[in-house]
């Protein structure tokens, strides 16, 4: 929040701003003077002049002059309330977000259909006692009837015209951008008797430029519960938007969530809001890699590569923690494009899982990875991403591994690469658990070999031919032998 005005000045300078002010604008009095006139006093280049008259030129005519229309730091200010006491940091874990189901359920069944915060709240603390349920309440009810307002963001990012973000407006309307949603969840926070804040800074979004951008880009709030102090964003909490369309998703993730998982997508102007002992600073912030909800949600750590941007002059190998029952995949693209070819490979070993890249060309390269518990749709949430500037070509392919690999924690360690030699024997060694016999099967000669085993261990030179080699496995109770690695010389 900005210091307030000094109002002990002396009189004979606040006239002298007041000149300066004003002869600002004289210029501009007089061009749209001379506009006007020419405008009804000549009717041919008033025709001309109708014709270039449109919206997105009077904006960009306005801008030209820097007169910048107002500000997501300007709309927030006038709800901010100065706090400068210490803040007590909450303990996101003593909260049991499994518990919401009841107050969750009161928040939807409150209809309201007028414009008033202040009957709003009276009506919301009908239905809750304790701070926490206040909490709650009000982010439930406001992420599942207020709307993102996707016309109002293009508006604003491409003509810098801000749209009303009051909570009457935002009531009326039922949708709103994120100053609108930390306003209203301002207001009823302060009318149920909750002390809450408002907090402008950096998200990483669509309109994020890390490192380019001075402009903060978002607001979120912060409100005290028995004393203690949390972080929300109704605004994530609504939605998410795909294809220039609001999808209405809850998401509770974003109620009371931990600083040093909100600190990966939110960074406060002010440095205290991170709740944090130990405050990140803006370059680290802009360096950590993009991870979204799920990875939290799942229980994923970062191990190596904490930064976002990695340079490869070799294969990659990216190591995360999980927990046992999280599947992970990998997906590598160059300008948004899939590369083509086996580049990844994803395996576990115990609480670990590991992921190799290779890259086919000295370009820069996009790694995606998803993961969460296995589902029937094999469909999985994005997690993290890393941004690859490769300086050599590793043109090596890795096998193409089979749900049956990773479901009985598959762990490769020779060969990696999907070029087996051919007329020579290979070294084949992996850990499959349960499995009861693995073998190898050369498709072009029909010749099965099989490894030797040492518990969840299997070991043994393969003479292969040209073509597809897939590596098999029988499991208990089955007859059947399921593919878990598959080659092509």
């Amino acid at each position: 929040m900005r210091s307030k005005h000094n109002y002990n000045r002396r009189p004979q300078k606040r006239k002298q701003r007041r000149r300066k002010k004003k002869s600002r604008f004289f210029p501009l009095l007089i061009l749209i003077g001379f506009l006007l006139f020419n405008h009804y006093g000549n009717p041919q280049w008033r025709s001309h002049f109708e014709d270039k008259l449109t919206y997105e030129n009077v904006v960009s005519f306005i801008n030209s002059f820097n007169f910048r229309i107002t500000s997501l730091k300007s709309l927030t200010q006038e709800f901010i309330t100065e706090f400068n006491e210490p803040i007590v940091i909450g303990d996101v874990s003593s909260i049991n977000k499994n518990k919401f189901s009841e107050i969750d359920n009161r928040a939807l069944a409150v209809q309201y259909a007028g414009n008033s915060a202040s009957e709003l709240a009276n009506i919301l603390s009908q239905y809750a006692t304790t701070d926490l349920e206040k909490a709650r309440l009000i982010y439930t009810w406001i992420t599942h009837n207020i709307a993102y307002d996707v016309v109002a963001l293009n508006t604003f990012m491409n003509y810098n015209i801000y749209p009303d973000v009051s909570v009457r407006s935002v009531l009326n309307t039922r949708e709103t951008i994120c100053s609108g949603y930390a306003n209203l969840y301002q207001q009823l926070a302060q009318n149920m008797g909750l002390r809450s804040v408002i907090v402008i800074g950096y998200a990483k979004g669509v309109d994020y430029a890390v490192g380019n951008d001075n402009n903060v880009n978002h607001a979120w709030n912060g409100v005290q519960i028995d004393g203690k102090w949390y972080l929300l964003d109704p605004t994530w909490g609504a939605g998410t938007i795909n294809n220039d369309s609001f999808e209405k998703r809850f998401n509770d993730f974003y109620f009371a969530t931990a600083p040093q998982h909100f600190i990966y997508t939110h960074f406060p102007e002010n440095n205290k809001w991170q709740l944090l002992e130990t405050p990140y600073t803006r370059d680290i912030f802009d360096n950590l890699p993009m991870v979204s909800h799920h990875f939290f949600r799942n229980n994923f750590e970062l191990v190596s590569h904490k930064n976002k941007e990695i340079f490869a002059d070799n294969i990659v190998n990216i190591t995360l923690k999980a927990p046992q029952n999280i599947v992970a995949i990998a997906s590598l693209k160059h300008d948004d494009q899939e590369v083509e070819g086996q580049h990844t490979f994803v395996q576990r070993q115990g609480e670990f899982v590991n992921i190799k890249v290779s890259f086919p060309a000295r370009k820069n390269y996009q790694l995606k990875i998803f993961g969460s518990q296995p589902n029937q749709e094999n469909n999985y949430p994005f997690i993290l991403g890393y941004d690859i500037n490769v300086n050599r070509q590793i043109n090596q392919q890795f096998p193409f591994t089979f749900s049956h690999f990773s479901q009985n924690n598959g762990f490769l360690e020779s060969p990696f690469n999907n070029q087996l030699n051919p007329h020579q024997n290979n070294y084949f060694k992996l850990r499959v658990d349960n499995a009861t016999d693995v073998r190898v099967f050369d498709k072009a000669s029909n010749n099965w070999t099989t490894l030797t085993r040492y518990g969840n261990l299997f070991t043994g030179n393969v003479e292969v031919s040209r073509g597809e080699v897939i590596v098999y496995a029988r499991f208990p109770g089955d007859r059947n032998f399921w593919g878990l690695l598959r080659y092509n010389n």
